[in-house]
């Protein structure tokens, strides 16, 4: 893989300075517990309690604290996408100077744990709305008065969706209208869209 999985942000940045300062005997279970939640969008893989007594523990402030889950967690999510090899994982995580005990923590973890994270996000939805259905019906407007032999056509999509969030099932439609300028524009980028997952699949 020639390209970096990750953008090195000045947060991201940050974030790695933190992960390199931390104990590395402790490190390992700060990230399977972060592996092991990593499907589960509806709770944090360490709760407010837990989070009191974690930062001392590791020696950062509650934001700090923050930074490093975030950082871990982008960092997880982005080998799960990409389903991405622990030597490949190795190379990219260096690039980020990420240090050399830390890298090799996390990708001993992503050995271990990686296969099963994968296989439980492919239950998950990142997204708590999918998409069931979509009705569209043509619309002819009439312009103003002063422009009255002028007729814009519009396309008015319903995109029926289910709301899966909190192990609940919502039905609720959401309405858009489209010029013809709009629709190409979403047509094009739908275009690239499917391009893209072909090259994945």
């Amino acid at each position: 893989m020639d390209e970096s999985l990750f953008t090195e942000t000045p947060r991201f940045s940050k974030g790695v300075q933190l992960i390199n300062g931390l104990d590395i005997n402790r490190f390992p279970k700060l990230l399977t517990r972060i592996l092991q939640n990593l499907h589960n969008k509806a709770e944090p893989a360490f709760n407010e309690a837990e989070q009191v007594k974690l930062g001392p523990a590791l020696g950062l402030t509650s934001s700090e604290l923050v930074l490093v889950i975030e950082t871990l967690t982008f960092i997880c999510q982005q080998a799960a996408y990409h389903a991405i090899k622990p030597g490949i994982l190795m190379t990219q995580l260096e690039a980020v100077a990420i240090n050399s005990d830390k890298c090799k923590a996390i990708c001993e973890g992503w050995s271990a744990h990686g296969k099963s994270t994968i296989e439980k996000l492919k239950k998950h939805s990142f997204a708590p709305k999918q998409l069931q259905s979509v009705e569209w019906h043509l619309n002819l407007q009439l312009a103003q008065d002063s422009k009255s032999n002028l007729k814009e056509p519009n396309a008015i999509f319903q995109l029926n969706v289910e709301n899966n969030d909190n192990d609940t099932t919502l039905s609720e439609p959401v309405l858009l209208e489209f010029n013809h300028s709009q629709l190409f524009n979403l047509y094009n980028k739908l275009e690239v869209i499917q391009s893209q997952l072909d090259s994945l699949s």
